[in-house]
């Protein structure tokens, strides 16, 4: 067998991804495919593109080889999907398989696992394949972990031929929304916006001590709200940003400490948010619209509280702006921004009409087209290139929801979860705190070998129900496991954002990873912020979302002056320990324990300014006395 060039290969793989990319558009504009059909489409592409794109590491000595053994997985993972596209509600309810039909099941499982090692990584496929023995031999496991066991055919038919395994809601969300809007985010990539916002940013806050720091933050925020990607986000505005605070004088792995943690919030901040907010809105039964509203304060304090560490560090090293020559005129980079602002305006504005998500992002791409005529941003390599772009990106979201549906289909066939419950319910002692405590742990656990979406998954599965028995709003309960699963892209050992940064930054990883944990300590509160206070998420009324808001504010303040150890000069540890007391305190759901933490913070700081101001006169008294 002649083997194909390198060059054949990339336009098969152009082919499929822009198929791939035009159908889900087709789909967004004109209505949706069956749901099995829609589904088993979007996962034969996805897969076929990861098939030839992620080849095996010896694809150079023996082409051959690896080519057969691709070709092989895809006839089989086609012959499987059309399969099951057409017979799938015979399949489900029939109470014998054919030896075909468990054959295609199975290997359907099996492409899975090994496309989830070569893309995600080993750890997820074992666990995957746990889970599937533990189905298997469940009656040879000891204690609260024992349960009947299941035959083959039961598991290929729970996991591969409903709508409860691989075919559920996250490959089911991954098939609609996440695709329109992942395509989307790459059309305003390709017209140019990182460059536009970088250029906005800096101009906000480049003269700023600390400038190119701020405008890192300022530039990740306002690629977060339409990449929904922290990877993308570091790539894009990292690589320019990193060098930019180097070259101030700031550390490499501080520099990539604060891009890590200013790209994290790209899966957090709306309009746009990761894949994992798409399928919550699913699993917690209301709108996206919903979902990316209530996002919108956790949002704004993840950057506010990362400004505060950066304003407190770039004073306590001394910092500058950027030179006031290299800064771009504002009004002009505005302007260019104007051409991205505008489809995110409608996108906004369609969603708060109570438009579908999909319905919403589908016309705010059709008005980025529209005004590209006119400017010429996006010529057709660009539009080629976006589609393949987005059809690409989604192979680290699909691949993984598959291997999470899995996962899903056995814990709902075995229900082993009620009994993990169980075992956390007894480690909290039926306390909130310590309940969302031990759910935190395990969020991040999880999270450090698995992507965001199949910790949040399992996590949301498991534990909302606990946490919304125990008196938490469903979405706050939604929320908490969302960003813990989210932060664990920064959270040593194992932080895939910091470490893209690091390498970025020239950084040993692991520094780079504990300094982003701690420019990102803000980060770790929030959660338990709007669990107590369900204001920070929108729900409440007027007043009390000002007043959440306002403590919130003060809290973080007071927090990033403990983390940093600075506040118009160098804070003691004492002096450090009683301001993280006082934004304990502040944070506080009791009003007179809020009230306690506003007294000794203000006795802090008004301490604290005397101390600055009679230090400075003591220098200013030094210097003219030499």
């Amino acid at each position: 067998m002649e083997v194909p060039k390198k060059k054949a290969i990339d336009h098969f793989l152009m082919v499929c991804a822009v198929i791939l990319s035009v159908v889900s558009l087709y789909t967004a504009f004109f209505g949706t495919f069956p749901t099995m059909i829609q589904r088993t489409f979007h996962l034969t592409m996805v897969f076929i593109i990861a098939l030839f794109l992620y080849r095996y590491p010896f694809a150079q000595r023996f082409p051959k080889i690896d080519l057969t053994i691709n070709m092989l997985f895809a006839g089989l993972f086609i012959a499987a999907n059309l399969y099951l596209a057409f017979n799938w509600q015979a399949l489900y309810v029939s109470p014998f398989l054919t030896n075909m039909e468990i054959f295609l099941g199975v290997a359907a499982i099996v492409i899975i696992l090994e496309l989830t090692r070569r893309t995600v990584g080993i750890f997820l496929s074992i666990i995957v394949l746990l889970f599937m023995v533990y189905a298997y031999f469940g009656a040879y496991f000891p204690g609260f972990l024992a349960h009947r066991g299941y035959s083959l055919e039961r598991i290929v038919v729970q996991v591969f031929a409903g709508t409860e395994g691989i075919y559920g809601i996250p490959i089911g969300v991954s098939a609609t929304l996440v695709i329109v809007f992942v395509v989307f985010g790459a059309f305003i990539e390709k017209g140019g916006a990182s460059d536009v916002f970088l250029n906005i940013a800096t101009a906000l806050a480049g003269g700023r001590r600390g400038g190119p720091a701020k405008a890192s933050i300022f530039s990740s925020g306002f690629m977060g709200m339409l990449s929904g990607s922290s990877a993308a986000n570091v790539a894009t505005t990292g690589s320019v940003t990193i060098p930019m605070m180097k070259k101030s004088g700031m550390e490499s792995y501080v520099a990539g400490a604060v891009e890590a943690v200013a790209s994290s919030g790209g899966y957090k901040t709306p309009p746009i948010m990761g894949a994992v907010a798409f399928i919550m809105a699913q699993m917690a039964g209301m709108s996206y619209w919903d979902v990316a509203l209530a996002a919108t304060l956790p949002a704004f304090f993840h950057y506010y509280g990362l400004y505060l560490m950066v304003d407190l560090y770039a004073g306590y090293k001394g910092f500058k702006g950027i030179e006031k020559q290299l800064i771009p005129p504002f009004l002009p980079a505005v302007k260019k921004g104007l051409v991205f602002m505008v489809p995110v305006v409608i996108l906004v504005v369609l969603m708060a009409m109570r438009y579908s998500a999909m319905y919403a992002c589908a016309y705010s791409l059709l008005s980025l087209w529209i005004i590209s005529i006119f400017t010429r941003s996006l010529n057709l390599s660009k539009i080629i290139g976006a589609l393949y772009d987005g059809a690409v990106r989604m192979i680290w979201i699909t691949v993984p929801c598959a291997a999470a549906g899995i996962i899903l289909g056995i814990l709902t066939m075995t229900g082993v979860g009620m009994k993990l419950n169980e075992i956390i319910a007894f480690l909290a002692g039926q306390s909130l705190f310590f309940t969302l405590f031990w759910i935190m742990v395990i969020s991040i656990i999880l999270g450090m070998g698995l992507p965001p979406v199949v910790s949040y998954l399992v996590l949301a599965a498991l534990e909302v129900p606990v946490l919304v028995q125990m008196g938490v709003t469903p979405l706050a309960a939604h929320m908490f496991i969302f960003y813990f699963c989210a932060l664990s892209l920064i959270t040593p050992p194992i932080c895939t954002t910091a470490f893209t940064a690091a390498a970025i930054a020239g950084a040993p990883p692991m520094k780079t990873g504990l300094e982003a944990v701690r420019f990102g300590i803000v980060l770790y509160t929030l959660p338990y912020l709007f669990v107590y206070n369900p204001a920070l998420l929108l729900h409440g009324n007027l007043l009390q979302i000002i007043f959440v808001f306002i403590i919130a504010a003060i809290g973080i303040f007071a927090l990033a002056i403990a983390a940093q150890g600075y506040f118009k000069r160098n804070v003691g540890w004492i002096v450090r320990v009683l301001f993280f007391a006082s934004s304990i305190l502040v944070f506080s759901p009791s009003l007179r324990v809020t009230a306690a933490g506003m007294v000794l913070l203000i006795f802090l700081l008004v301490f604290e300014m005397r101390a600055a101001k009679k230090l400075n006169a003591q220098s200013i008294t030094v210097a003219k006395s030499l």
